[in-house]
C-alpha cells in the first residue's frame, strides 16, 4: 500500500520548519524528496523519514 501524499504545510509542520524554509530547500535542491503534481509539491512520509535518517549523526567526535 502506498502511503498518502502530504502537502508542504503538513510536511513543514512535521519537520517543525516554516513553509518558506521548505520552499527554499526545494529551490536549492536540498531538503526532503518531493513530487510535483499539477505544479504542487507533494511528499511521501516514508521518503521524508528516510531523508531525515540520512541526516542523523552519531555522538562520535568528527575527525
Amino acid at each position: 500500500m502506498v502511503p498518502p501524499l502530504m502537502d508542504s504545510r503538513e510536511i513543514a509542520a512535521y519537520l517543525k520548519v516554516s513553509e518558506s524554509t521548505l520552499s527554499r530547500w526545494r529551490s536549492a535542491g536540498q531538503g526532503p524528496p518531493f513530487l510535483r503534481l499539477g505544479g504542487i509539491a507533494r511528499y511521501r512520509i516514508d521518503a521524508v523519514d528516510a531523508w531525515l535518517a540520512g541526516l542523523e549523526h552519531d555522538n562520535a567526535p568528527e575527525g
